[in-house]
Order: C-alpha cells, then structure tokens, then sequence
C-alpha cells in the first residue's frame, strides 16, 4: 500500500512543419520594422560585401585574418572571421555589443560550407543575444527553407522563405521576416515594452531569493494560517527539525503575496480541498482517497484562487462558484496541453519565454506529473515548483526556479523530468510581496 503524495520526489533535500501563425497572441505592429532595426542590429552591408568570401577557397578560409568593419548605415561594427571545424568551414558575420563581438549575439550570421565544396549549404542567425533563439536556413531548390528554434527548442521546421539561398545571404533579416509574416509572428520573439513590465516578478525573485538560506527543509512540511510550522496532512506541529516540503514552500511563495494585503495566512485545509468534478476520470477518481495522485495539481490550483481571489475580490477564500482551473495554462502556441496533466517538461523553455510575452508580470506555480507507484501505477503530481520568467534591464529573458528551499533550474528540471509533464497555473506578481518570517506564532 502506498501513502498519499505529499512529498517531493523531484529535489534532494539538500536542494514535420508545425503551424507558426501566432496572431492570437500577438498581433503584428505596424511599426515592428522600426522597433526590428534596434533589436537585432543589421550586418547585410557587410555581408554583400563579403559575399566572395563565402565561396573562397578552402585554403584562404583557413587563412583568413579576422577583420573588423564599419558600416555606412549603422554605428555598429562588424567582425569577420571564419573558422575550420573539421568537415565544415565557417563564415561568421558577429555584430558589435558593448565593445565585444559574440557568436551567439542577436543579428549575427553563421555562414557553413562542407569542405571542398563550392557553395554554402547553410545560414544560422541568431534572434536575440541567447544561443538558444535563432534560426536555420537552408537552399531549397530555387528558393529557401528555414527552421525557428525558440529556447532551444525546435518549434517549427520547413517554412517557405520565397527568397534564394544567395538572397538570403545577402538581404538584411527583416527582409526575411516581411516576406514571412504571414507564417510566423515575429513580434512574438520581440515583446513590446521593457524590463518595468517584469518589475514585480524581479523584485518577488530578489526577496524570495534572499530569504532561501534561512527556510528550513522537512516532509510534508507548511505554515498554517497563524504561522506555524505543522505537518500538511494532519495539522499538528512540527517539534523536531520543522521546515517546508515542496508543496509548503509553494504556499509560503504566495502567503508573502497574501499577508501584506489581508494580514493573514492562507489555510491549509482550504488549499488541500479536492476538485473531483474537475479533473481525472472514473477510472482514477477510485484511488484519490488512497493515492490522492492529484494533490500538487488541486494545492497549486487552489493558491493560484486564493491570489486571485484577493486581488480581485479583497479575500483571499475564492468562491465556491469559481471554476478552478480558472487560473490554468491550457493554450500555449507550438505546445499541446494535456487535461489535468500538462505540458512536456522538455518544451518549459520555450512556454515560458511565449507566457512571459504574452502575458508580463506572472509568476507560474507548477506541479509535476509522472507515472508512480505500482499495482496500479498511477499518473501522480509528486511535486510543486515555483517558476518566475521575466526579462531583466537588458532585454535577457531569465527563468528563476525555486522548489523546496533551494534555487535551481530550467535545466535541473529537464534533466530530473525529461520525459515528463507539468503543469502550470499563473498567478499575479505584486511588488508588495514580503516573504514570511518563519517560525512559531508568538516567538
């Protein structure tokens, strides 16, 4: 027999061509082009003028000194060099940022050749100062065909660019993404405004984050409502050791949202209320009492409305009527959602980059789904996650993951739950959030 799920099991305790029209998210701006020109900064002048380098001799390209150049249309530079990489040659076209030239900086051109051949065979270009935003064009008969990867993830493959390779090499990018635009959005991988819009997400990472070192770490560990550190499941207090469980650190995320603007805590007994009328199947509903496989996704739902509750209604006990799965992510371009289960944990990279553009200033609380137990094995939410995206000062997109009472990553996550899923529910940031001191009522 196995007990109910109220533990993590994700964190020590030490710690073809897919659709790529994204109008429904965002809209394409008149005036992108403009706003394009100060993203990604433009080498074509360079480029054109480099184009017989790009065919050269294999032998002058291993020989080649790097040079830097200057353009008459634009103030930045523009470093040239190439580089011999065993069966490929490379060109590189690297645009200037604060006095340096990197490979993976927004507009650069990373030309391939196959040695001994005579033509290019591919172009990597790179959206944003990220090395995991960029995309793949290819020749492709006549004309071109390009891949987009967004956060390291290969969203769509295959799409038409009505160009020549030889155009492509030595159009500006915009060129590419004007003739494009019916197939992809591009305003989506350029979100409109700056940093102020990510402000409160910034300042909750900053506080959390300072705190962390002091937050203690136990089993089924939270605080309830006074501020006591007790046991989820029956509400007595913690005497020896006490500290949080993935699900407790969770709740002392949003209660520092909470307490500032009521002065209270949230309850425990209102966050493990079940919603069996909304979600599972008849099937699984018979092992909920035994199992309780959807305690993470009921726990992160229910603070998700309590959150929401108080922002828009001034108490944070949501009401009875309200859907919850009110605050659910369902719908996120390029990535399927399954009911009550989530997304691939392998695709979070890229749906925090489409969430945090698409709707700046949420953190996400995210519980995480995998197969568990024996006799029956069943799909289980094993443990809690708290993730903040946002973009900082600089335009570079981050992702903060706290679980339990450590900071980790996107990429722990991936590597502890690559074939898995999560599940996500948004909640508002508000620069008001204090974390919780913890300890017992009254010391």
């Amino acid at each position: 027999m196995l007990p109910k799920i109220r533990k993590c099991f994700g964190l020590p305790k030490t710690i073809g061509m897919c659709l790529v029209l994204l109008s429904a998210v965002t809209p394409y701006a008149a005036g992108f082009d403009a706003r394009l020109e100060e993203l990604v900064p433009d080498n074509s002048e360079v480029r054109r003028a480099q184009s017989s380098l790009m065919r050269a001799p294999d032998a002058e390209l291993r020989t080649f000194e790097p040079s830097t150049e200057t353009q008459r249309s634009w103030d930045h530079r523009v470093r040239v060099e190439t580089r011999d990489e065993g069966d490929y040659l490379y060109v590189l076209f690297l645009n200037e940022s604060f006095g340096r030239y990197p490979v993976w900086g927004a507009g650069s051109y990373i030309v391939r050749r196959p040695r001994a051949a005579a033509e290019p065979d591919q172009v990597k270009i790179f959206l944003r100062s990220d090395p995991g935003y960029y995309l793949r064009i290819f020749p492709h008969e006549k004309r071109s065909r390009m891949d987009l990867h967004i956060a390291d993830v290969a969203t769509s493959r295959n799409i038409p660019v009505p160009l020549s390779f030889e155009q492509v090499l030595r159009e500006p990018l915009h060129r590419i993404m004007e003739l494009t635009r019916r197939t992809v959005d591009w305003p989506v991988l350029f979100p409109v405004g700056g940093s102020q819009n990510y402000a409160a997400v910034e300042t909750m990472v900053r506080r959390a984050r300072a705190a962390l070192s002091d937050l203690p770490d136990a089993e089924d560990g939270a605080m309830d409502e006074h501020g006591n550190l007790v046991f989820i499941e029956s509400l007595v207090l913690q005497d020896q050791e006490p500290g949080f469980n993935c699900s407790g650190f969770a709740k002392w995320i949003v209660d520092g949202l909470i307490h500032p603007l009521s002065g209270r805590y949230l309850s425990i007994e209102q966050l493990k209320r079940k919603h069996p009328d909304h979600r599972g199947h008849r099937w699984g509903l018979q092992h909920d009492e035994l199992r309780d496989p959807y305690f993470g996704l009921d726990w992160t739902r229910n603070l998700a409305l309590a959150a929401h509750s108080l922002h828009v209604h001034g108490t944070e006990v949501p009401d009875q009527n309200i859907d919850p799965r009110a605050a659910d992510v369902n719908s996120v371009p390029f990535s399927r959602y399954t009911r009550d289960v989530g997304f691939p944990v392998t695709e979070l990279g890229r749906i925090m980059y489409l969430l945090a553009v698409s709707e700046p200033g949420y953190f996400y609380l995210a519980s995480l789904s995998r197969p568990f137990g024996e006799e029956p094995v069943l799909r289980q939410h094993t443990h809690v996650a708290v993730l903040f995206p946002y973009f900082d000062s600089n335009g570079i997109f981050r992702v903060v993951v706290m679980e339990r009472n450590v900071e980790s990553s996107l990429v722990s996550l991936r590597r502890r739950y690559e074939t898995e899923f999560i599940h996500l529910v948004r909640v508002r940031a508000d620069d008001r959030y204090e974390p919780p001191h913890i300890g017992r009522a009254g010391e």
